[in-house]
């Protein structure tokens, strides 16, 4: 239910900027994703992740720039026997540790070259994520949810394609200072997300 909220949620704020959009400087994006752990998150799972997809709709300001608006789902999961510490003891047997991020972010992106042509660019996405991580140990089972601030910086890369349409690539690092573990002590929630996926012109 958490996670049905969740992508509900996403869904609203992005069909809201979809309602919004009526000339043609409007912007849709889908992405498949594929994310590395890295720094606290790979202490607790340290299994890149083929399980991830984003929406998002960006508006030019000129044709230079833009604003968007992002959501996106990113599933990590590992089994291992690892020993977990808790703040008044330790685990150890067969476990399953997941994260389950959701980022929800607005952004700001400045291309490179000449509109039509194939267009570098870089970005800025600031907001927050919906985390989820849980711990199953034997039949007990952890879980938390929380609202983490956090910042994406990105870089990537646009071709056009036929028909108003164009295949976009990029790579993003996904960073929020906030979080705490599930045995609760501070941790980063860091990872590289690369991005694969196909831009359409809003009519």
């Amino acid at each position: 239910m958490k996670i049905i909220k969740t992508l509900l949620l996403s869904c609203v704020l992005l069909l809201a900027a979809r309602t919004e959009s009526r000339a043609q400087d409007w912007y849709g994006i889908a992405t498949w994703q594929i994310s590395f752990p890295a720094g606290d998150t790979k202490d607790f799972v340290d299994e890149v992740s083929y399980r991830g997809f984003g929406m998002e709709f960006r508006k030019a300001l000129n044709p230079g720039s833009t604003v968007g608006i992002l959501g996106g789902w990113n599933v990590f999961h590992q089994r291992t026997s690892e020993l977990i510490e808790f703040e008044n003891g330790a685990a150890s047997g067969s476990q399953d540790r997941y994260i389950n991020s959701f980022p929800i972010m607005l952004g700001f992106h400045r291309y490179f070259g000449e509109r039509g042509g194939t267009r570098p660019y870089v970005g800025l996405n600031g907001g927050g994520f919906v985390l989820i991580q849980t711990l199953r140990l034997g039949t007990a089972e952890i879980e938390e949810d929380s609202w983490e601030w956090g910042l994406t910086p990105e870089a990537g890369v646009v071709v056009p394609m036929q028909y108003g349409a164009a295949f976009i690539a990029n790579a993003r690092y996904q960073w929020s200072p906030t979080p705490q573990t599930l045995a609760g002590t501070d941790a980063d929630l860091t990872y590289w997300a690369i991005h694969l996926g196909f831009v359409w012109e809003q009519q």
